[in-house]
């Protein structure tokens, strides 16, 4: 977090999050940053389960997470798939930020 500050990087990425501690690591991560205006995307080990618990940190701008695209889904084609798993996560993001 220095080093990206020190570069002048408000925005970083949190990987592997969920092998690094998820959203209590984070949290406790960033809280004593929150001055700073520094936000994360957390990425690694999100899931559908826990998005929403990453979203309830309001130091996170954004969230990646591969289940959405499988490459498999992507190689056979399968874009109604990965459309559904969109708008799963879409409602997920408005549920979470809007709580």
């Amino acid at each position: 977090i220095e080093a990206g500050l020190e570069m002048g990087c408000k925005l970083l990425k949190f990987f592997p999050a969920e092998a690094l501690g998820g959203t209590k690591l984070l949290a406790a991560l960033s809280a004593p940053y929150k001055h700073t205006g520094v936000r994360f995307m957390p990425t690694g080990g999100v899931t559908p389960a826990n998005l929403a618990d990453y979203l309830k940190i309001n130091t996170v701008a954004a969230v990646g997470g591969t289940w959405i695209a499988k490459p498999e889904d992507m190689a056979e084609g399968r874009w109604d798939v990965i459309a559904q798993r969109c708008r799963e996560a879409l409602a997920i993001v408005a549920k979470a930020r809007s709580t």
